[in-house]
């Protein structure tokens, strides 16, 4: 028999005796150690509670989503940023308070008879109502969002009609059905709804209070003259006006809009004259001028009281100073006064000043020359400067002028015009 042979029958034990092995020297000592060790209890093993081998062969499959569903979620998706679009699109503008600090928008102006609004900044300016009609002397809504305006007549001199439109001259309205005479002043109420008008009526100045959408317009009967009519700061509860009649010239009261509730806030004083009276931006006080008759000197001065007519006191003047005339106009903080200031007896001598409100100090004098002390100035929104118009000594308007209040100084601006100040409020 062949040595191949005689391996093929050995095979078989040779690899029975390789797979058993030798058996290690240590092992009846850890049979010895496991044997006194208690065998962990069957409830402490997790896959007593959870089935883990079914559940790590559950398979993981992602959700699939039909196509009708996935379209219909697209167009909700595009409906809902197309609503957001007409909501930011369709959703009215921002609008200021009526009083207090605000954005400085356009100027609006007349010129050749018509109604033009520029940018202060650029100058650039264009016509909003135009035609053959002679419109002067446009008045801004205290939102910014209209423009009232005089229409004369008859195309020149004497009555006038009121008008309003919105602020890019479209949808015009008429505001009075008869034509006034000398219209003297018109402001919108803080809400926008009507317009405080101030005319002659058979040689005497009366109130006239006119709808602003054109619907109406009424008398308001106060019985005597009318002079510096205003509505009061800041919702319009009530209107300032003083009495105008000679020789009681003086009394300042303040009425409710439907004529009811007159209250005297500063009676007349015999031997003084007062005129120039302003609300403040917030209703809390009043300024206005005093002075007494005199064949040589101006006597004006600057009072500040309370809306209800105590803590009366005269804003002091620089060293030099003669005379300094009533509220112009109030800053819109509320914090300073833009008066007249004279260093000659005489009234006709005079330039704008700057001053506290409070009487804290002199304030600051502006190069700024009118033949009329009186003439119209008006507080940027934001109170970085004063657009000032002054008049020659046939009390004709001439161009406006810019003037710093902080620095002092007036600068030409690039538009012509013959009309009043009025500067639009916007949003900050």
């Amino acid at each position: 028999m062949s040595s191949e042979r005689r391996f093929e029958q050995e095979l078989p034990s040779l690899l029975d005796d390789m797979f058993m092995g030798p058996m290690p020297a240590y092992r009846d000592h850890v049979i010895q150690q496991t044997a006194r060790t208690r065998q962990r209890p069957a409830w402490t093993f997790l896959e007593r509670w959870l089935p883990m081998v079914d559940v790590a062969r559950q398979p993981i499959l992602a959700p699939r989503l039909p196509w009708r569903t996935i379209g219909l979620g697209v167009l909700l998706l595009a409906l809902l940023v197309a609503l957001l679009a007409a909501l930011v699109v369709g959703s009215p503008p921002k609008l200021p308070a009526p009083f207090g600090v605000a954005r400085t928008g356009l100027v609006a102006y007349a010129s050749g008879g018509d109604i033009y609004t520029v940018d202060p900044v650029t100058g650039t300016g264009s016509a909003v109502v135009t035609g053959p009609a002679t419109d002067l002397n446009p008045h801004w809504s205290r939102d910014g969002t209209r423009i009232a305006f005089e229409r004369k007549v008859d195309g020149g001199g004497g009555a006038s009609l009121l008008f309003a439109a919105r602020r890019d001259g479209s949808d015009v309205v008429r505001l009075t059905s008869e034509p006034l005479q000398a219209i003297d002043d018109y402001t919108f109420s803080p809400d926008g709804k009507e317009i405080l008008i101030t005319a002659e009526v058979f040689g005497a100045p009366r109130v006239f209070i006119a709808e602003a959408d054109g619907s109406g317009v009424r008398q308001l009967d106060l019985g005597v003259p009318v002079a510096y009519a205003a509505w009061r700061p800041p919702n319009g509860t009530e209107i300032l006006f003083m009495d105008a009649t000679d020789p009681t010239v003086g009394t300042i009261y303040a009425i409710s809009p439907d004529g009811s509730n007159r209250r005297t806030i500063l009676a007349a004083t015999p031997g003084r004259n007062r005129g120039m009276v302003q609300w403040s931006p917030d209703g809390s006080r009043i300024a206005y001028g005093e002075w007494v008759d005199s064949d040589c000197c101006n006597t004006v001065h600057t009072h500040v009281m309370a809306a209800d007519g105590t803590g009366d006191r005269i804003l002091p003047m620089p060293t030099g100073a003669i005379w300094q005339s009533g509220s112009l106009g109030w800053s819109n903080d509320g914090t300073r006064l833009v008066v007249n200031r004279g260093y000659t007896p005489t009234g006709q001598d005079f330039q704008a000043a700057v001053v506290p409100a409070d009487g804290s100090g002199p304030g600051v004098d502006i190069q700024y020359r009118s033949a009329n002390c009186c003439t119209a100035l008006e507080w940027a929104p934001d109170d970085t400067w004063i657009l000032g118009t002054p008049e020659d000594t046939n009390g004709t308007a001439l161009d406006q002028v810019l003037l710093d209040p902080v620095a002092g100084t007036t600068r030409t601006v690039p538009w012509k015009t013959v009309s009043d100040p009025s500067v639009q409020r916007l949003a900050p």
